[in-house]
């Protein structure tokens, strides 16, 4: 994957158990460090065959794994905490948490950290991180993929894919595009981010995944 800088969080049981029978690729938005993080060396030129670090190559590996093994309570890592309740449906023991995470992979999209969070992103940067994508999406072949936030959903390449709606209730629904990736059809579902206020819900989250891993895709 000559493109990807940061490389993704890929559990060990993702290939052989995946969760529930599925392939999931759990899909962020951007890194963010500046010059203060990581020596500044490589910030914000990331790539990887010139200056990066090997700890800014490992930054999403390591961010996921110190959250699974390590979980210290700091902010940024109720995302997370957020996200995992909302799939599994209920607050993981710590047993429960790495067994999840190790079966699902992890990657930011945008391919170049940014110096803080919620920060605008530069259209060549959108652009930039297409072939990096492509390429995550041919080495892993996930079965669907979950994205986080609205700005991401809509920053993605469309690739020629079908739109489509998820049905939740009556009056509510979320947006699918489906990739068709090497013959295989892949559904991105749109989701809150969440760290945001809606994106926290996780009880009406975990009706929308449970709703999705039923979708069938043609």
């Amino acid at each position: 994957m000559s493109h990807v800088n940061f490389r993704p969080w890929v559990g060990k049981n993702y290939l052989s158990q995946g969760y529930k029978g599925k392939r999931i690729l759990v899909l962020g938005e951007s890194h963010y460090c500046g010059e203060s993080i990581n020596g500044g060396d490589c910030y914000p030129l990331c790539t990887r065959e010139k200056i990066m670090q090997n700890n800014c190559v490992s930054f999403t590996i390591n961010v996921i794994h110190d959250y699974v093994y390590s979980y210290s309570g700091v902010p940024f890592e109720q995302t997370f905490l957020c996200f995992e309740r909302a799939i599994i449906g209920k607050e993981l023991t710590q047993e429960e948490r790495e067994d999840f995470w190790e079966r699902v992979i992890f990657y930011n999209y945008i391919q170049f950290a940014q110096d803080g969070p919620r920060k605008s992103i530069k259209p060549e940067y959108w652009e930039e991180s297409e072939l990096a994508f492509k390429e995550m999406l041919e080495e892993y072949m996930p079965d669907c993929i979950i994205v986080w936030g609205v700005r991401l959903y809509e920053g993605l390449p469309d690739w020629g894919g079908k739109h489509s709606l998820l049905q939740i209730s009556e009056n509510d629904s979320t947006d699918v595009w489906t990739y068709t990736i090497q013959g295989k059809n892949i559904p991105a579902l749109l989701v809150h981010h969440p760290s945001s206020p809606t994106g926290k819900s996780w009880p009406y989250w975990h009706e929308v995944y449970e709703k999705f891993w039923k979708l069938e895709v043609k």
